[in-house]
Order: C-alpha cells, then sequence, then structure tokens
C-alpha cells in the first residue's frame, strides 16, 4: 500500500505527498502535472525557504485586496466632530 499523506490545495493546484514523491496536479487539467524526487523536493525547501516572509506577506496582501462586503461606504456609521 502507497504511503499518501493528505495533501493540500491552493490556486487551482493540489500538493500531494506519495511514497517521498511529491505530485504537484493542477486541479482544472490534472493532465498537467509534476512529480518531484525527494531530493528535487529538497532543493526546491531550499530554494523557497529564504523567501518564505515575502511569500507569505504578499499572499497576506492578495486576500486584503479583495474588496470587503461594507467597505462601499467608508466611516458611514462614524460622526465627525465640529
Amino acid at each position: 500500500m502507497a504511503n499518501q499523506e493528505q495533501g493540500a490545495t491552493a490556486d487551482g493546484w493540489a500538493f500531494r505527498l506519495v511514497d517521498d514523491q511529491l505530485f504537484i496536479t493542477s486541479q482544472s487539467d490534472p493532465a498537467k502535472q509534476v512529480q518531484l524526487s525527494p531530493q528535487a523536493s529538497f532543493a526546491l525547501l531550499s530554494y523557497l525557504s529564504p523567501h518564505r516572509d515575502t511569500l507569505y506577506w504578499t499572499a497576506q496582501q492578495g486576500q486584503r485586496d479583495e474588496p470587503e462586503p461594507d467597505s462601499s461606504q467608508p466611516f458611514s456609521d462614524i460622526e465627525t466632530a465640529e
């Protein structure tokens, strides 16, 4: 039986670790798939590691750029003092 973990999905991509192989698969077109060996996966982690904070903040900024439901009238319930 294959050693398969639950996996994760993000931005249209599925990530699974199966028997030490990392599979990155397009959710819209499962024929588009990359399979990385443990050595290649480790190299990818090493490459991304120094960029972790930048990637985190960029991802968070993308979530904040989406309009809030009540943002059409900012401060509409705040009275101004004269």
